[in-house]
C-alpha cells in the first residue's frame, strides 16, 4: 500500500540556492522556506552562469534551478555542474509535451528530481505544494551525487554496436546475406535486401525469441532516475523481459516509456491490456494501471488487475509474476516513499526467485527499500551500474539455461 511520506528530521537547516531568472518565482519560493526551520536559502541566482559562481562561493547543500533562463540555461548549468562540483538538483520544468522530455533530459544528466513549476501559480492545492517541495528539498539533501558524464554526444559519434548473429539475415528470395545493424533496425520500418530489394521478415527474430525469465521493477518517488541509469544498460539481445511499476500519473509513465525506448537498446513499451510479453523487451506502467501477467495460450499477457486490500501495485505484479515463473524471476526495489513491493518480494522469495534493493545512497526517497529491508529476505543491495549487470547475467542465465534444456 502507499503510505504516506515520512517527515525526515535534520540537525541543521538545508542551505538552498534558487536559480531562477523570476524574481517573482524567487520570492515566492522564498515565501515558503523562509515558513520552516529545516531549509535555509543562502542565495539566489538569475541564469546559470550567476548559479555556478554562488556554488563555488557558497556551497549549497540543494539548488533548484529553472530550465529556461538567459545566458545559460539551466540544462547547460546542469551539466557543467555535474563535472566540476556534483551537487543535488532540483530542476523546474513546465507540463507541456516538451517540457516532459526536458524533465527527463535532466534527470539523465545528474539531476535528482525535477517539479512541475505549473503548479506553483496553477495547482488547486497551494498549500500541498508548499509542503511537497520542502520534502523534496530535504529528500534531495541525503542523496549521494556523483559525476555524470555530459550527453554532447551526437548520433554519429557514438561508437558503432557489434554486429551479432541475429543481425544477419538471409532474403528468401535470392539467399543473399544481409548484415543488419541495430541503427537500421531502430530507424527503418522496413528493409530490405541489398541484391533485389526484396522485403526481409526482420520481425520473426524477436518474434520467436523465447520468454526465459521475468524481471519485475518497483520505482516510486525518485525512481524515474533510478530506471534511466540502468535500462540503457541492458543489452537489446536478453533473452527475457523486464516489466516496470512506477508510481506516477500515468501521463508520465506514458512519457517516460517513450523517452526510456530513445535512449535504450532494448526495445521500451507501455503496458496495455492483452500485452503479450515478449523477450528482448521492456514494458512499463503506472501504478494506478494495476497489471499482472497471466498465460495466454502459448504465450503470457498482461491483464488488469482489481486493487487488493493490503497490496500495492508492486506486490500484485510480482506475485502474479512469481506465480508462474517461480524461480525464474528478480524483483528490484528502487527508490521509493510508497510502502510498497515488501508482500511481493516474499513471494518472489518464496518461490525460489532472487530480489534486489537498490543501495540507499542512489534514493531519493529510501523508505521504500528500507521496509523491504527490515521485512523480506534480501539476496543483494547494489548500486545503479551493478543492478543493470545483475540483471544482464541473471537473463544471460536463464535464456542459456531454456536454450540447452
Amino acid at each position: 500500500m502507499a503510505g504516506r511520506p515520512k517527515i525526515i528530521t535534520v540537525q541543521k537547516p538545508i542551505r538552498l540556492l534558487v536559480v531562477d531568472d523570476s524574481l517573482v518565482f524567487r520570492r515566492v519560493l522564498r515565501g515558503i522556506f523562509d515558513q520552516t526551520k529545516s531549509v535555509r536559502i543562502i542565495g539566489e541566482a538569475a541564469n546559470g552562469i550567476e548559479a555556478l559562481d554562488l556554488v563555488l562561493k557558497l556551497n549549497p547543500d540543494v539548488i533548484i534551478m529553472d530550465m529556461e533562463m538567459p545566458l545559460m540555461d539551466g540544462m547547460t548549468a546542469l551539466q557543467h555542474l555535474m563535472i566540476h562540483k556534483p551537487t543535488p538538483t532540483i530542476m523546474f520544468s513546465s507540463l507541456t509535451q516538451e517540457g516532459t522530455a526536458r524533465s527527463f533530459d535532466a534527470i539523465k544528466n545528474g539531476a535528482v528530481d525535477f517539479v512541475c513549476k505549473d503548479a506553483i501559480f496553477h495547482g488547486p492545492d497551494q498549500l500541498g505544494f508548499q509542503k511537497d517541495i520542502v520534502h523534496r528539498v530535504l529528500y534531495a539533501s541525503k542523496v549521494l551525487v556523483r559525476s555524470v558524464e555530459p550527453i554532447f554526444a551526437a548520433k554519429d559519434a557514438i561508437p558503432p554496436i557489434p554486429v551479432k548473429p541475429s543481425d544477419i539475415i538471409f532474403c528468401e528470395e535470392c539467399g543473399t546475406r544481409n548484415i543488419i545493424d541495430s541503427d537500421q533496425r531502430r530507424e527503418q520500418t522496413e528493409l530490405r535486401c541489398r541484391q533485389c530489394g526484396d522485403l526481409l521478415e526482420v520481425n520473426l527474430i524477436n518474434k520467436y525469441r523465447r520468454l526465459s525469465c521475468l524481471s519485475v521493477i518497483g520505482a516510486g518517488r525518485g525512481g524515474f532516475s533510478n530506471l534511466l541509469r540502468i535500462i540503457p544498460q541492458l543489452p537489446e539481445d536478453m533473452g527475457g523481459a523486464v516489466l516496470v511499476v512506477v508510481h506516477a500519473e500515468a501521463t508520465w509513465a506514458d512519457a517516460f516509456a517513450d523517452y526510456l525506448d530513445a535512449v535504450s537498446s532494448i526495445k521500451v513499451v507501455r503496458m496495455s491490456e492483452g500485452l503479450p510479453v515478449e523477450g528482448g523487451a521492456c514494458y512499463v506502467c503506472a501504478a494506478s494501471d494495476y497489471f499482472c501477467v497471466k498465460p495466454a495460450s502459448a504465450q503470457f499477457a498482461v491483464r488488469k488487475s482489481k486493487a487488493k486490500p493490503g497490496y500495492g501495485p508492486f506486490d500484485l505484479l510480482m506475485h502474479s509474476v512469481a506465480a508462474v515463473f517461480k524461480n525464474r524471476v528478480t524483483g528490484v526495489i528502487l527508490s521509493g516513499s510508497e510502502l510498497d513491493g515488501e508482500k511481493g518480494i516474499n513471494a518472489i522469495k518464496q518461490q525460489g526467485g532472487s530480489s534486489i534493493v537498490l543501495n540507499s545512497a542512489s534514493c531519493l526517497c529510501k523508505e521504500m527499500g528500507e521496509n523491504v529491508l527490515r521485512k523480506c529476505l534480501v539476496d543483494k543491495i547494489l548500486d545503479e551500474k551493478d543492478v543493470a549487470g545483475s540483471l544482464s547475467q541473471f537473463h544471460e542465465l536463464a535464456n542459456s539455461e531454456a536454450t540447452t534444456a
